[in-house]
């Protein structure tokens, strides 16, 4: 499993914790690509693309596509 982070300076180390809890805990051994989107953070895990959304420091959304 490799997890790699572009901009890790442009991101809150606090939601960046948060969405690795939430990789590891729901895609365990699955490599992914994290890094600062739109206010959010983007999760690129093979063809899937997820937009973690944060709104007082807590994740509220979750999209994929």
């Amino acid at each position: 499993m490799t997890i790699t982070v572009d901009f890790p300076e442009k991101m809150n180390e606090f939601e960046m914790i948060q969405v690795q809890d939430h990789m590891a805990k729901n895609y365990p051994n699955r490599s992914y690509h994290m890094r600062p989107g739109n206010d959010c953070i983007w999760v690129n895990m093979g063809n899937v693309h997820f937009y973690f959304i944060f709104r007082n420091g807590k994740i509220v959304d979750i999209q994929a596509d």
